[in-house]
């Protein structure tokens, strides 16, 4: 700092800036300081600045190639009492090596936009945003920057009693109470190559999200608490977390359509962090996260999209990166689940013969009866290659090759429960889909490191909903309002339509390592798919991820069955599914299958060997989904459980099969009770799946050399060897050392049980005779099935 005497002289200047066009000059309330005021002034102590500061202007706008974006209603000023100004003091200073530190200090500020509009569609909002805030910090400027020229930053600041919004038809979502520290010293900033260029080696932080709130009132503006009954607004849960990063990011004046428009590249490395969501309490944590993002050709342009409608534009060539997780933890006691690593590019790349990229184009509007503002994205991705690694207790399988694309118009509005229009709407984030078009396949797993082979397995995902491969036409709408199953928390309501769909049951590689190939397998085509719930809560809890359903239903129509490819296979004829459920749940907890007999029985390594099993001792983590489908009686035709099987149907114009025209077996008004006698029906279906990445015993099934080539005996094990030239051998007799090399695979222990499962009739029915009862209901009782699988690898 510049030498000084020990006596500071400042000069306090108090401004209150309303500025309102068509203003000019000097704004209303701020006065030039006389020369009495300004013989007071000492730059030898720096200058201390105060102001009381409230700003308002009808648009800030952005122009490129004649098209306009307009912030409307940009207001600056005091979050707590609208209207109001917002306290700013900054001290500058100029130090001993010439470079200029600014100290500040703004308490109880709120930023607003209250309308995001295009210039050629200005019917419609995309919505409004706004930020609150306390900050203290210090910005170091100093000539110089990373090649000599430009400039060198030293930024620290702290933000407390945050948040930050998104506002639509008077209803808003968001983050309340936020408090952020930030250290990012020795930033750069240089001009080259007709861009500026922003180089970070470390920035420090850490986070703290108080709740992330929803709100229903048009009265509410920014506050925690009901503004009629006062009483705390809803919470979707907590976050906390901390991080250590290092960026370079380059931007310039190029876009993608047209001669302006801006470009982004940006390089990010994630050397730390931490992230954990919480609700009453009980927390997931992402635990010492690493990992690495490259943001490659990004363009932002205001244009118009495919359908020639005008939208601000993000446009993006390249998006690659990884993310690991060293631990996934949850539950009271955090035990962890394992590692997780995903690594994914995102990239142009053509699929069936139609090319994708990624495209997001956003408009105002959101869903036309929510009202006048929301958001509009037309939207195209392209997911060219992803691997999903998941390590339990050091075994690693990985879901490799995930592939998706698609395209269609996505819409996102804040939403209260009620109808307008023709439409249903429920309290909460409301993201809707129209015209989605689109898919996504697996290629395989492999089992221990990218390099392994390919193998089957993927089926096994079915019990939680996932398909290995499907392609589908999607439109509907999720609803995220807040809650939970104990206060905190989510509570989904949703109405999904899929069309035209086919979903793989069981499929083989798309590629096998010489290029795409037409998918095998078990198929569900001509697939229609109507799916509802009602009041379905997601929280943490004391045993880990909790997912409960109101009520439920679903018409799953699938055209054909096939075996072979999706197209042109033999079809075993057509099913239909009807599900209604209520109080069914889901809870995914830490730990897998732990120790257990697999081929016999016993509790114990001894008593497992004396009855001929293998005994497995699976380790701490893994993952084990607890799931209880409750199947209600049926309330009308779309409410009910109820299974259709149809074959030899008349043949249409193509000859595709005409639906409802051919012989049915018709399975009525399936249902679960307790078998109390007295219609209680709390038990349901339960089912409990340990999933973990275990070595096993794999024999070989006959005499001779297998598909690779390697000779081995009937009953011989299959021992990894890396130094044997398919990379493993067979083994009469394995010893203990052979044994610790058994191959990996995807481990899953299932236990299914219910008390009562009803089935009010079974019919036959002819197209011509109509329907016959051949069983006047059916009583299944006290069923208990234990399985374990393993999937490895077939030579």
């Amino acid at each position: 700092m510049l030498p000084m005497k020990r006596t500071k002289l400042a000069t306090l200047v108090t401004v209150s800036l309303a500025m309102t066009p068509p203003v000019w000059g000097l704004p209303a309330g701020l006065q030039p300081l006389d020369d009495r005021e300004l013989s007071a002034v000492s730059a030898q102590s720096g200058v201390n600045l105060e102001l009381n500061l409230r700003l308002t202007t009808d648009a800030i706008s952005y122009f490129d190639d004649g098209n306009g974006i307009h912030l409307e209603g940009f207001n600056i000023g005091s979050a707590s009492q609208p209207g109001a100004p917002a306290f700013h003091k900054v001290k500058i200073d100029i130090n001993a090596d010439a470079s200029l530190s600014l100290d500040y200090l703004v308490q109880d500020r709120r930023i607003e936009v209250t309308d995001i509009r295009l210039a050629n569609a200005p019917e419609h909002s995309m919505g409004g945003i706004f930020m609150d805030h306390d900050i203290t910090g210090n910005l170091r400027l100093a000539p110089g920057g990373h090649s000599g020229q430009g400039y060198t930053l030293d930024s620290q600041f702290s933000m407390r009693n945050g948040r930050l919004g998104y506002r639509t038809n008077g209803n808003e979502v968001f983050l309340d109470g936020v408090s952020l520290d930030v250290n990012a010293p020795g930033m750069t900033l240089d001009s080259d190559d007709n861009s500026l260029l922003l180089r970070a080696p470390t920035v420090d932080g850490q986070f703290d999200i108080a709740a992330i709130r929803y709100s229903n009132n048009p009265a509410n503006r920014g506050v925690s608490r009901d503004a009629n009954s006062g009483a705390w607004l809803p919470s979707y849960g907590q976050l906390q977390g901390d991080f250590q990063l290092s960026q370079e990011t380059r931007i310039r004046g190029e876009g993608r359509f047209g001669q302006q428009g801006l470009r982004i590249d940006s390089d990010t490395q994630i050397h730390h962090a931490n992230l954990s969501y919480l609700t009453n309490g009980h927390a997931l944590t992402l635990r010492n996260i690493s990992g690495h993002l490259a943001v490659d050709d990004l363009r932002i342009d205001v244009t118009q999209d495919w359908h020639g409608r005008d939208a601000l534009a993000l446009t993006l060539h390249r998006l690659a990166g990884n993310l690991d997780i060293e631990r996934l933890e949850m539950g009271a006691d955090q035990r962890s689940i394992g590692a997780v690593n995903f690594s994914f590019l995102f990239a142009d790349q053509v699929i069936n013969g139609r090319a994708y990229s990624n495209a997001f184009y956003l408009q105002g509007g959101g869903h036309p009866d929510a009202g006048l503002q929301g958001l509009r994205i037309a939207s195209q991705w392209s997911l060219k290659n992803a691997d999903l690694a998941f390590t339990d207790d050091g075994n690693k399988i990985i879901f490799s090759g995930l592939q998706s694309w698609g395209q269609g118009d996505i819409t996102v509005n804040v939403t209260r429960d009620g109808t307008l229009g023709d439409t249903r709407f429920y309290d909460g984030l409301r993201i809707g889909f129209e015209g989605v078009e689109g898919g996504y396949r697996l290629n395989g797993l492999r089992v221990g490191d990218p390099d392994a082979p390919l193998q089957g397995g993927t089926e096994l995902l079915l019990a939680l909903g996932i398909y290995p491969a499907y392609d589908f036409e999607l439109d509907g709408h999720i609803t995220l309002g807040a809650g939970g199953p104990a206060g905190e928390g989510l509570v989904i309501n949703s109405d999904i339509r899929i069309r035209n769909g086919n979903a793989a049951l069981i499929a083989t590689p798309y590629n096998p390592g010489e290029g795409d190939v037409t998918q095998k397998g078990l198929w569900a085509t001509d697939l229609s798919y109507d799916m509802h719930l009602r009041n379905m809560t997601l929280g943490m809890t004391e045993e880990g991820l909790a997912i409960i359903k109101g009520e439920a239903w679903s018409t799953m129509d699938v055209g054909n069955l096939r075996l072979g490819s999706k197209d042109d296979s033999r079809s075993f004829g057509r099913f239909v599914l009807q599900r209604y459920e209520t109080g069914s749940s889901m809870v995914i907890s830490p730990g897998g299958a732990g120790n257990l007999c697999v081929g016999g029985s016993g509790n114990s390594a001894a008593a497992c060997a004396a009855s001929g099993g293998s005994w497995e001792m699976r380790g701490e983590e893994g993952i084990t989904v607890a799931l209880r489908n409750i199947l209600a009686q049926a309330v009308d035709e779309t409410r009910r459980n109820r299974f259709v099987w149809e074959t030899h149907r008349q043949l249409g114009p193509g000859g595709k099969p005409i639906n409802d025209t051919g012989v049915k077996l018709v399975l009525n008004d399936i249902y679960t009770s307790d078998g109390t006698g007295d219609g209680s029906n709390t038990f349901g279906i339960q089912t409990d799946i340990a999933l973990d990445v275990y070595q096993t015993r794999v024999v070989k099934k006959q005499d001779g050399p297998d598909s690779q080539g390697v000779f081995g005996l009937k009953g011989d094990e299959r021992i990894m060897d890396t130094s044997a030239a398919a990379g493993y051998r067979y083994v009469s007799n394995p010893s203990a050392a052979d044994r610790a090399n058994r191959p990996l695979g995807f481990a899953v222990q299932a236990h299914t049980r219910f008390k009562e499962l009803n089935i009010g009739n079974i019919d036959l029915v002819h197209p011509q005779g109509g329907a016959a009862t051949a069983i006047y209901g059916a009583k299944l009782q006290n069923l208990d099935l234990r399985a374990n699988l393993t999937a490895t690898p077939i030579p």
